[in-house]
């Protein structure tokens, strides 16, 4: 494998890479490449695949010197603790897996980032722009990491569950910024490993300390008032279509907080089974006059359960309108609808180079044998890199193709789409319809189980054990 292609490997976590350092006669060429992977976030869509350090580490640990790695997680962990993004997450997780090895140095370097952040807190006076503050997001990243470790042993979960506590109790103690809300993550993470009783008995136990207490009745204050606010929220919750034209007419704002309306409403409503409803917010979408309100409908209606109720006459004129916004709720629908008129729109549009993007993904949803070639061609065609994600939209609208009527399926892109997508959540169902298809070759099984994707693993284990136990 050349420099270059391992690299491009690596940036999609695919599993070649893993087999090619455990393999190579060469690992020093590729330690670079490796450690430039470890001074920057790897994944494409941390909140859809999580952080890609287990990847990383068994890039890592192929290596028989791991100092040089350390050091550049080290440099950038602390650099990293006033950033929002992903990359303290991925740093501190991949400190969390040497520490589970054993990696003494790993766990010290952890431990000097806790006591720096804790010290941090106790100073911070105020938030940022929206209310960030990416410092305590990277102490509750810290924390997990923390139980993540000590998660075999009980008695040693136990001593950090009750030291994190009286370290968070003495921030929402000393400090007006914090409340449970800041440590909730934690705290669930921990009754999930020990157990609400346990972790119940430590809080209110007759020994706590004051930091301690401050913490529990802080979970009790915000449990009290998340309840007082859902029950304020249902019963002024617009039940009806007619309700709902009706606020969005009049500001589109609820309660005394002049809350909007979540986007997920008409998804809730076809959940619910209340369809009459949302053909009738349908109905209200179609014949309004006014952009502001129309354009708010959709955003209401604009999901894959409920595309099935808008007009698409009118869908196409709104995605013409000079709103950009507007019009891209517009594409957004049409891309989750089957119809010839929806066809004709696509061709239309790439007929005459228009919005390209949106264009493929409407004929995707509508293909067609005749379109194979075609189609084959223009995915191939687009560029897949991190800052243009056209390419993301149209994979995942082929991928729709195969669970639609039964045609002749454009097979030759699953491969394609395979080695070159970026995101590996996309990559899961990649990789599934690969196999219902028997195109996971004994290679590429092998490739699969160090996937940076724990789905995509676990799934080629159980298709390669499932081999192995076959009488043919």
């Amino acid at each position: 494998m050349t420099k270059k292609a391992f690299k491009y490997a690596m940036q999609r976590g695919l599993g070649s890479c893993v087999l090619e350092l455990q393999h190579t006669r060469d690992i020093e060429k590729y330690q670079s490449i490796v450690l430039w992977g470890c001074s920057r976030d790897m994944a494409y869509d941390t909140q859809c695949e999580g952080c890609r350090s287990f990847y990383l580490y068994e890039l890592i640990t192929q290596f028989p010197d791991k100092t040089p790695f350390l050091d550049v997680i080290e440099k950038r962990l602390f650099q990293s603790m006033h950033s929002t993004g992903w990359e303290f997450a991925q740093d501190s997780e991949l400190l969390a897996y040497f520490a589970l090895d054993g990696n003494e140095r790993a766990r010290k370097i952890m431990k000097n980032c806790y006591d720096t952040l804790f010290q941090v807190l106790l100073k911070k006076r105020r938030r940022r722009k929206y209310g960030l503050l990416p410092e305590r997001d990277n102490f509750e990243w810290l924390c997990d990491d923390f139980i993540n470790v000590c998660s075999n042993d009980r008695t040693l979960l136990i001593k950090l569950y009750k030291k994190i506590v009286k370290d968070s109790g003495t921030l929402i103690k000393e400090n007006e910024l914090y409340d449970f809300f800041d440590f909730e993550q934690f705290q669930s993470k921990c009754e999930e490993r020990l157990g609400k009783k346990t972790v119940y008995r430590l809080l209110y136990r007759s020994s706590a300390d004051e930091a301690t207490k401050a913490y529990a009745r802080s979970m009790e204050d915000d449990f009290n008032e998340r309840k007082a606010k859902q029950a304020e929220w249902k019963s002024i919750y617009p039940e009806s279509a007619d309700e709902v034209y009706e606020l969005l007419k009049n500001g589109g704002k609820v309660g005394q907080i002049g809350q909007a309306l979540p986007l997920m409403y008409g998804y809730n409503l076809m959940r619910q089974n209340k369809q009459k409803e949302v053909v009738k917010l349908a109905a209200y979408y179609k014949n309004e006059k006014e952009n502001d309100v129309r354009y708010n409908l959709l955003k209401l209606l604009a999901n894959k359960r409920c595309a099935w109720a808008l007009d698409v006459a009118r869908l196409i004129a709104d995605s013409k309108s000079e709103n950009d916004d507007f019009a891209s709720w517009a594409f957004n629908v049409l891309s989750d609808i089957r119809s010839a008129k929806v066809r004709e729109y696509a061709l239309e549009l790439l007929q005459n180079g228009m919005h390209r993007t949106e264009a493929l993904a409407m004929l995707a949803v509508n293909y067609e044998q005749t379109d194979k070639d075609f189609l084959i061609n223009a995915v191939k065609h687009l560029p897949v890199t991190y800052e243009d994600g056209e390419w993301h939209w149209v994979f995942r609208a082929v991928m729709d193709i195969f669970s639609g009527p039964p045609k002749q399926k454009p097979k030759e892109l699953l491969r394609y789409m395979y080695e070159n997508t970026l995101c590996s959540s996309c990559r899961v169902d990649i990789v599934k319809e690969m196999g219902r298809r028997r195109m996971l070759t004994e290679e590429l099984l092998a490739e699969l189980q160090y996937d940076c994707n724990k789905n995509i693993r676990a799934y080629a284990k159980k298709k390669q054990s499932r081999k192995a136990s076959s009488p043919l």
